[in-house]
């Protein structure tokens, strides 16, 4: 019974296989992300000087969460997306990956609702000038 869960969820692997592709995800994840943090802009208003825990989190949760989401649907439809079997480098590119499309939806989403919030402004203002 539960090993049919876990071959319904994660594919037909055996647990020290999805351990070697999860470390390799993760080495992808953190290659990604030091690439990233080098090209951050220090003198942003937005960014604290100094290095934040806290404004990390806040920052980039929904990110990571997407990261976990996006990661998780390429790794159990690989085999369907590519008709091949899944290896250590897949997993490292899939790391490089999985963090790249979820930080471009991460920029995407904000234009989109930075958008919104600029049109609901507009619609105040249009109300207001009414009444």
């Amino acid at each position: 019974m539960i090993e049919e869960i876990f071959y319904r969820i994660f594919g037909n692997y055996e647990l020290i296989d999805m351990i070697s592709y999860a470390w390799f995800m993760v080495v992808g994840y953190i290659i990604y992300a030091l690439i990233e943090t080098s090209g951050r802009d220090k003198e942003s208003k937005k960014t604290p000087r100094n290095w934040s825990w806290k404004f990390w989190v806040k920052d980039n949760w929904r990110r990571y969460l997407l990261t976990i989401l996006c990661t998780y649907v390429l790794f159990r439809f690989y085999t369907e997306f590519t008709g091949s079997g899944f290896n250590d480098f897949d997993a490292l590119t899939m790391g490089l990956l999985g963090d790249g499309i979820a930080a471009t939806a991460k920029q995407r989403i904000k234009g989109i609702s930075g958008d919104r919030k600029k049109m609901m402004n507009d619609i105040e203002k249009k109300d207001k000038r009414v009444i």
